[in-house]
């Protein structure tokens, strides 16, 4: 008898549970890069709806249209010129990270080369064309592959004018009615503005100083630009640069940093980070009143604004629904949804909201935390998932793979460790020069704080995460052995050492200042006591490793040395190797085939 009722609760249960197809039943839509068209009845997008990502152009009444036929290649929209016509747009082949330039002609609904040349990385900004619209700028390392060098194409002429020689590493310019600026990204925490003399190619820098912060423009204002800085202070705040005064004022800040922001014709738009979580502000440049924008609060990757408008676009992403476009027009005082990217049909309601947690770690200081928890009674089996970067931040923002695994009865956990944004900056610099260590710590004290929770069974704990995120998870099976019945890295450094010399060139100056150089001594020395790969001996549990063959940030070989080493002691090891992808994903089959992999493998060692 107790047997058939066994049998019949399962067989409800299975009739009640969601297939994994439907949580990854959305268009990824790219959030970093959107396109605003002049006018501002439409903009241009990348999405993965072709099942690789393409540029769609989304009208405000719900129309799209297809502008880019690739299947191997990745593009992203950069802007429109001010007339509409045209479309600059970058791209890049199976996530190598060449990205090449195109231009797209509205008429005649193709595009063609604008600029390409094997070999060479070009970017451009959404600020790029001259204010007659006649000429673009342009960022690429064809002199020298470590450094980004400033150029501008006629594009009546077709010819091209070498402007300035970049410092090393990023920089992005900025063609505003005042001038050409040049902003260099000297790195995570230290960025200065310079004002380019077109006529003689000199840099005048308009933000020196001394103490490493922060100066990001955001949109040009009257005689000058605002922009976010964190100068003198912990967080990110809003100033006012004039250039007739050569100086700047903050004119809004607050206990949180501005992540976002962009400047219309009376209104300034922004996000405020506040415990990870993005809220909507207006700022009306006429009053410099601030009020809060009634919108989805989650993630905001980012904010534009349509040229001579009070129309501003926002991407916003759920921790209940996949990222989407929201249309903030001012003009109207009005807030809509462009896109509609879930074809899932699991109703919100359905999906888990993560719980926001604090915990102590191991230098007093407090640490925050998202935890996902299933609706299930007694003790259930938790995965943490460690974010990249590492000056990231992991956000209410839908995740197919936190909301499947929440469903099937497993919890998940995120900590921001040490080095997460959000937090202030020095919060955020604890982690340089420091992989493997104090962010390690703050794990471990995670772990015991989850284990001091009745819910959480302490016999069945995952571990897994992306990039660094993936260093961090092989440091925890390495180093933290004990703990964990599972893990699963993706693209992850196993060997510091190895990882750092091979980077791309213009990385060379970041690597060296946030992680360590292989090349001096006493660094090497500390790369490799923090190299997961030097304790490999210890791991006890079956890991997922997941590898985009073409992926120049973190190359194959350090996947490679880490499940060979594994191997050779006879850990279970599952290897996946997508040869046409980088880091991350740019085709949508492989994406769902990276995420069915993961769930697979994490239920398999938690469930059974």
């Amino acid at each position: 008898m107790s047997q058939k009722l066994l049998t019949n609760d399962l067989s409800a249960a299975e009739a009640k549970r969601i297939p994994l197809e439907r949580f990854l039943s959305y268009d990824k839509i790219h959030a970093w890069k959107i396109a605003p068209k002049p006018g501002g009845d439409a903009i241009a997008i990348a999405t993965d709806a072709s099942g690789q990502m393409n540029i769609w152009l989304y009208s405000r009444d719900g129309r799209r249209t297809r502008l880019t036929p690739f299947t191997e290649r990745r593009a992203f929209p950069v802007a429109w010129s001010y007339d509409g016509s045209k479309l600059l747009f970058e791209s890049d082949y199976q996530g190598n990270e060449e990205w090449q330039l195109y231009l797209y002609d509205a008429s005649e609904g193709w595009f063609t080369n604008l600029v390409f040349e094997e070999g060479v990385v070009h970017m451009a900004d959404a600020y790029c064309w001259s204010p007659d619209g006649s000429e673009i700028a342009f960022l690429a390392n064809r002199e020298e592959k470590s450094r980004f060098d400033l150029y501008v194409k006629d594009l009546l002429t077709g010819r091209e004018k070498f402007i300035v020689e970049g410092f090393g590493g990023y920089q992005r310019a900025y063609w505003l009615p005042l001038g050409m600026l040049f902003v260099d990204i000297r790195s995570h925490e230290d960025t200065s503005v310079y004002l380019v003399d077109m006529k003689e190619r000199k840099l005048d820098e308009l933000t020196p100083h001394e103490e490493e912060a922060l100066f990001v423009p955001i949109g040009p204002w009257k005689d000058g630009f605002f922009m976010l800085t964190d100068e003198g202070r912990e967080f990110a705040a809003l100033a006012y640069y004039s250039m007739r005064k050569r100086g700047y004022k903050v004119v809004w800040k607050s206990d949180w940093d501005i992540e976002h922001g962009a400047v219309g014709k009376n209104y300034l738009l922004f996000s405020l980070n506040e415990e990870a979580v993005s809220k909507l502000y207006s700022i009306d440049l006429r009053t410099m009143a601030v009020e809060p924008i009634a919108a989805p609060e989650g993630e905001i990757d980012c904010i534009m604004s349509v040229y001579d408008t009070d129309v501003f676009f926002a991407s916003i992403d759920k921790a209940t629904r996949p990222a989407d476009i929201y249309v903030v027009d001012l003009e109207v005082k009005r807030t809509d949804r462009v896109t509609d990217a879930f074809y899932g049909g699991i109703p919100e309601e359905e999906l888990a909201e993560p719980e926001s947690v604090w915990y102590e770690t191991f230098d007093g200081r407090r640490v925050h935390a998202l935890i996902y928890r299933p609706r299930a009674e007694g003790k259930v089996p938790v995965v943490l998932w460690l974010h990249g970067g590492p000056q990231a931040q992991s956000k209410p923002a839908y995740s197919p793979l936190f909301q499947y695994l929440v469903h099937r009865g497993v919890a998940v956990a995120l900590p921001n460790f040490r080095g997460s944004t959000g937090y202030g900056k020095s919060f955020r610099n604890l982690i340089r020069r420091d992989w493997g260590g104090g962010e390690l710590k703050d794990v471990e004290y995670f772990i015991q704080y989850l284990l001091s929770q009745p819910w959480v069974d302490s016999e069945r704990l995952g571990v897994a995460g992306g990039s660094f995120g993936g260093f961090l998870t092989l440091s925890c099976v390495t180093r933290l052995p004990e703990y964990w019945r599972v893990a699963v890295d993706w693209f992850g450094p196993s060997n510091l050492v190895t990882s750092a010399k091979v980077v791309p060139p213009y990385w060379k100056r970041y690597m060296r200042d946030w992680v360590g150089d292989p090349e001096d001594p006493e660094d090497r020395k500390m790369l490799e006591g923090r190299s997961p790969i030097k304790y490999v001996d210890n791991v006890r549990c079956p890991i997922l490793v997941i590898q985009g063959a073409k992926d120049i940030r973190v190359v194959k070989q350090e996947s490679d040395q880490i499940v060979e080493k594994l191997r050779g002691r006879d850990i279970k090891v599952e290897y996946v190797v997508f040869e046409d992808e980088g880091h991350g994903f740019t085709k949508e089959a492989n994406f769902k085939k990276a995420v069915r992999e993961t769930a697979e493998f994490l239920l398999k060692h938690l469930l059974h």
